[in-house]
């Protein structure tokens, strides 16, 4: 489908809605506040921008569009047979409500080619923030705020702005993508750099205490491989060799890196149902069950905590079950079969697949970073509840529709 531009194209409400997203997409790694505010103003350039100009709309018949929008209906629908209280449907329906995010950027970008690219490097920017003030940590120089508005860790437990499960998924796709990006032709000093900024953002993850950015890592590594290199047998035996050797000489080398895998494997191993990942496997127990009795619509919308109770009081026998509540399952795909059944999370694997198939209709650099961004964030999301927690969810929304605005407008203009 060929999508021409139009005359308010250049409008200056137009204009606005898409320079918003730039500082959205720089302030999601370290600012909540900033996110907010940029994201809900640009949502409100958009719509004003809408009413001028309807053909700006266009996008939103495109697939991944379609699948976000049809996913958040499922999910107001999903309220009018859940099991949870009113309070609880209303806090899910806010949390699905990001999903308005991924066909506002692709109607934005759609037809601003330039865009999706500078989205990401301010993404980057945004992620070299966050980065540094993991490194101030280290060195005690990182100043806290007086206020609360920031959090910050110390050298035994790094972390600032955001816990460590955000930090180890942005800085794993920011490190992927500098080094996607020096993969392409351009001067050695300019590829140095990006090799270069691309070990910046991957230190902090293996010095960390997030297992889930070293698995976003490893995931983006050997993404960066099937995106990039001339695959063979022997070869791809070789990657898995040197990722499993890079690991292997982290865990050798950094104390949090060692703790946190040994952690994992006691957790994992024991019986004590109130560990963190004791908690996952009563999770996966009770969410496939959950899944077995209502397997096409679920529970309804905002069921989960409901669902889980019984387990919580199981696990916290004794203590009010008020402060042992549990909204969400750790993994997304299974907080949608709970909520929503095997419809729910088919619309969210049709999501990532009409993503990811943009992606590898037509090569190039952004295409590229986008389906780096689906294999790393819908693998991370197996085991994390990505989409119901807001800074993870806004990363992704931003960046994937920006990016999938850009593949549609390659593949309109080459019909």
């Amino acid at each position: 489908m060929q999508y021409p531009s139009s005359p308010a194209a250049g409008g200056r409400i137009e204009r606005a809605a898409r320079l918003l997203l730039l500082p959205a997409a720089f302030s999601i790694p370290f600012s909540t506040a900033l996110m907010n505010v940029f994201i809900g103003l640009a949502l409100i350039a958009f719509v004003l921008a809408l009413v001028a100009d309807r053909s700006l709309a266009r996008p939103l018949r495109t697939p991944a569009s379609l699948c976000a929008l049809l996913l958040l209906a499922l999910v107001l629908a999903g309220g009018t047979w859940s099991v949870a209280p009113p309070d609880e449907v209303q806090n899910a329906m806010r949390k699905y409500a990001k999903l308005l995010v991924l066909p506002l950027a692709v109607c934005l970008c759609w037809r601003a080619p330039d865009l999706p690219a500078r989205m990401l490097r301010w993404s980057l920017a945004g992620c070299a923030v966050l980065a540094t003030s993991l490194y101030l940590v280290w060195l005690d120089r990182m100043p806290s705020s007086s206020l609360g508005w920031w959090r910050v860790g110390d050298i035994s437990d790094p972390y600032a702005f955001r816990n460590h499960i955000t930090i180890g998924i942005l800085l794993s796709f920011a490190a992927c993508a500098a080094f996607l990006a020096a993969t392409y032709p351009q001067d050695a000093p300019k590829r140095a750099g990006l090799l270069v900024l691309g070990v910046y953002f991957a230190a902090p993850i293996l010095m960390g205490n997030g297992r889930t950015g070293y698995v976003g890592l490893f995931v983006g590594l050997f993404a960066l491989y099937l995106l990039r290199a001339r695959i063979t047998l022997l070869r791809s035996i070789l990657v898995a060799a040197a990722v499993s050797v890079l690991f292997a000489g982290v865990y050798m080398v950094s104390p949090n890196f060692k703790t946190r895998m040994d952690l994992l494997v006691t957790e994992v191993s024991s019986d004590n149902a109130a560990s963190p990942n004791g908690l996952r496997k009563s999770f996966i127990k009770v969410g496939t069950q959950a899944v077995v009795d209502r397997p096409l619509l679920g529970h309804g919308t905002g069921s989960f905590s409901e669902v889980f109770a019984p387990e919580s009081k199981r696990i916290w026998v004794g203590s009010p079950h008020d402060q042992n509540k549990r909204h969400q399952p750790h993994s997304e795909p299974l907080l949608l079969a709970v909520q929503l059944g095997l419809i729910g999370v088919g619309l969210y694997f049709a999501l990532l697949g009409a993503l990811g198939k943009a992606a590898l209709w037509r090569r190039d650099p952004s295409a590229d970073a986008l389906a780096l961004l689906v294999a790393i964030y819908g693998i991370t999301s197996l085991f994390n509840s990505l989409l119901w927690d807001p800074t993870e969810a806004y990363w992704f929304l931003l960046l994937a529709g920006a990016l999938y605005g850009h593949c549609i407008q390659r593949r309109g203009a080459a019909q």
